[in-house]
């Protein structure tokens, strides 16, 4: 491939700029990762794509090339379907609740999968926040596959190990000083290629939500789909959101925030570190003190989107049920 007629498509700026078909976008993504481009291009080509945006038809081909490469897992026979939990930005204003979904979407009986960075500077990582609640992190598909299959606890799946080629796109960032298209794919990477399961994803801003259902229904996949928490999936306990859930390509609203309150005060944690959100997280499972109401609501529209409940009711007093309300 010549890089250079490629830079000369795709590097002309915003509203000049031609968009790659998906075959070449997916021969072109398969060279970035597996580290075939000189440098030099290579930069050029992750400030083009960054400054142009990627056109549905080269996303395509980009998730192509990396699902090629994704460490790939067994949905657990005799359980709900898996649920995927890309976790790539972590906490830098307020407390990350990720593990706290995750932790409570095990407890309802999910195969649950987080994948993501294990550490970032200025922020809180999911997985720093795991470790302090003793969830391990998983370094093969043969240990994760059997964490899965227990179902004790969240299997947490370091980017490194999910697709070491990605993670090397991802940390291009600190060199670069801006992040590129690896950021948006690995919030959609998955390790379950051939069977039904549902990802959680999220967006910085509502206009993207048509564009990410469009993805969803190109791949034939399932996922849920909400404005996130500083790029992180759970539901903001202080602004209640929509939830889309994407499937069979439909998209259906879930839960209106409309129709729902938040609590004048709810107990939250006192810092954002590690440490200080894995206790909070234990004594709400514990049910010291209520779940976050925007959390409860998100996983009961995750059991109404995945055929667990019938009615946004019978969720939230399964959830209610399960996990102690305070």
């Amino acid at each position: 491939m010549d890089y250079s007629k490629v830079i000369k498509e795709v590097g002309r700026g915003k509203n000049h700029a031609r968009d790659l078909d998906r075959q070449t976008a997916g021969i072109l993504y398969r060279a970035m990762l597996a580290g075939d481009v000189p440098e030099l291009e290579l930069g050029g080509l992750l400030i083009a794509f960054r400054i142009k945006g990627e056109a549905e038809e080269e996303m395509l081909g980009f998730y192509e090339a990396m699902q090629e490469q994704v460490m790939a897992l067994q949905a657990p026979a005799g359980m709900p379907p898996p649920v995927v939990i890309p976790s790539y930005n972590g906490a830098r204003k307020q407390a990350n609740l990720t593990p706290l979904l995750a932790m409570a979407l095990t407890r309802l009986g999910f195969p649950v999968v987080v994948h993501g960075v294990t550490d970032d500077p200025g922020r809180v990582t999911s997985a720093e926040i795991l470790r302090e609640l003793g969830v391990a992190w998983h370094d093969s598909a043969l240990a994760a596959q059997s964490a899965l299959v227990l179902g004790r606890e969240p299997v947490f799946i370091p980017v490194h190990r999910l697709c070491p080629a990605l993670d090397a796109q991802l940390k291009l960032r600190w060199r670069m000083g801006v992040r590129n298209s690896a950021h948006t794919l690995a919030k959609l990477a998955t390790p379950f290629h051939h069977h039904l399961h549902w990802r959680l994803c999220s967006v910085s801003h509502p206009e993207y939500i048509t564009r990410i259902a469009a993805f969803f229904n190109a791949i034939n996949s399932s996922g849920l789909l909400m404005n996130g928490t500083e790029g992180e999936t759970y539901a903001n306990p202080q602004r209640l959101a929509k939830i889309y859930a994407l499937h069979q390509g439909r998209q259906q609203l879930l839960l209106d925030p409309l129709a729902h309150a938040l609590p004048a005060l709810e107990k939250l944690p006192d810092a954002r570190d590690a440490l200080t959100t894995a206790r909070w997280t234990e004594s709400c499972l514990r049910g010291e003190f209520a779940l976050p109401e925007a959390i409860r609501l998100q996983l009961a529209a995750i059991l109404l989107a995945t055929g667990q409940s019938s009615a946004l009711a019978q969720a939230l007093a399964t959830v209610d049920r399960i996990i102690p309300h305070g």
